[in-house]
């Protein structure tokens, strides 16, 4: 793109607006900011900015406007520039338009970064000169991963519904999604509005491409055969006509046109729990879709380190086995860690109470957890909702929790920390949260 002599808008300062101004600086355009936020702060790519309420005069001269994820279609700035004839993109949108380079796209309602890492990991691993490089919505913008790697042959994009829906020109070599289920329902509306969303990562997608869905999601039904690509599928619970699948035994196979082939078994894989050998069914289909030979993509399965905070192995410290999934931030991520395990944890778990039921979980408690330590604002409640179903202890602070679990934990025990709340009564996001964890456990070895 050539913005010589010309000036755009970036409409949200945060992490995405930054790399989008600096894509469109390097572009050679001027740069205006927007932001709703009075506090926002501008970034060194923007030479002016307009905080809190704007006028139809500081659209003036403004000959492309891009969006943030957060920012929605609906908005009013967005509105007005539509009256103005502005285009309207999004970050994702103006770093397609910026780069020649393959894309695999990811898209779904869980498990979206852990299947991006893995796959960006497991095609790196499959060659010495191979290279992918993840970004997107796991925190790499694309922008920024476009300006940092001008020669990277292979993106591997993490795309979220908000930031599908300003791409126009994404045309992916390969593009899965993931899942569906109830998410985001307060800018989409509904559930179909919502999977249009996340359909439109197969726009433009040609007859040398590959669509990837989940064979067992009721809810993926209708967007089979969707584009003009070949159509692939990945199954925990049955044979599919092509893609991936597991048997009864935990064997994963794949199957494309050539025929059917053994990849490997599921207790090879890295990373532990049904919901993660779906992931890595998912890896199997982009990356043999995209050339790999599936004995190349074994190594990349078995040695996979993880994404940090998504039941993310912490190592051996005093005699016990540890894990940290600050990522559970509400009952169905709590479910899906307790899942993933097949003996009985200590569970760390609290915070910031969701409107919830969490009392769902006793039975799953009962049989994969031998005690609960409870922390944070929302521990009373979680205890009274728990009672009787695993014996709890409560306490007021993370460091607390993990003394309360040295003073009655068994050598080789497990503790998960797996909050099933959010952090914010105590921390600034999930991560710092998970990161204090950390350095918790590693003071112990």
């Amino acid at each position: 793109m050539n913005g010589s002599g010309k000036t755009a808008g970036i409409v949200g300062t945060g992490r995405s607006g930054a790399a989008a101004a600096r894509m469109l600086a390097h572009c050679g355009y001027t740069v205006t900011g927007f932001d709703s936020l009075e506090s926002a702060h501008a970034t060194r790519h923007m030479s002016q900015t307009v905080f809190g309420d704007f006028s139809s005069d500081d659209l003036s001269g403004i000959s492309l406007l891009v969006l943030s994820p957060g920012v929605p279609l609906t908005a009013p700035i967005v509105k007005q520039a539509e009256k103005l004839s502005i285009p309207v993109i999004g970050e994702v949108e103006l770093a397609l338009r910026n780069t020649s380079s393959a894309v695999l796209a990811v898209t779904g309602s869980n498990g979206k970064t852990t299947t991006v890492m893995w796959l960006s990991h497991t095609i790196n691993m499959s060659a010495a000169d191979a290279e992918a490089v993840a970004a997107g919505n796991m925190g790499y913008a694309f922008c920024d991963a476009v300006l940092d790697n001008p020669a990277c042959p292979v993106f591997v994009l993490e795309l979220s519904s908000y930031q599908l829906e300003t791409i126009h020109s994404l045309k992916a070599s390969s593009a899965v999604v993931l899942n569906l289920t109830p998410d985001h329902l307060a800018r989409h509306g509904t559930m179909q509005n919502y999977g249009r969303a996340k359909a439109r990562v197969f726009q433009n997608q040609g007859a040398d491409d590959t669509a990837v869905l989940n064979y067992d999601d009721p809810l993926l039904d209708r967007y089979r055969n969707i584009s003009n690509a070949r159509q692939m599928y990945f199954s925990l619970e049955r044979e599919v006509p092509l893609g991936a699948w597991m048997d009864s035994d935990g064997m994963l196979l794949y199957r494309d046109e050539s025929g059917t082939r053994e990849v490997m078994h599921s207790r090879e894989l890295a990373l532990r729990g049904r919901h993660n050998t779906a992931n890595a069914l998912a890896v199997i289909c982009m990356g043999a879709s995209s050339g790999i030979s599936v004995e190349k993509l074994v190594p990349g399965l078995t040695d996979f380190p993880g994404v940090p905070h998504r039941i993310e192995p912490l190592g051996t410290a005093a005699g016990l086995v540890w894990f940290n999934d600050s990522k559970s931030t509400n009952v169905d991520s709590l479910k899906v860690a307790l899942e993933s395990f097949d003996e009985k944890v200590i569970l760390i778990a609290g915070g910031k109470q969701k409107n919830s039921d969490y009392s769902v979980l006793n039975e799953l408690l009962t049989h994969k957890v031998k005690a609960v330590v409870l922390f944070g604002s929302g521990a009373q409640s979680l205890a009274g909702q728990w009672h009787g179903s695993v014996p709890v202890s409560i306490v007021n602070n993370l460091d607390q929790a993990v003394e309360s679990v040295l003073s009655q934990a068994k050598n080789n025990d497990i503790v998960l920390l797996s909050p099933g709340c959010a952090s914010f009564d105590q921390y600034s996001n999930f991560e710092e949260r998970g990161e204090h964890f950390r350095r918790i456990v590693q003071a112990l070895k």
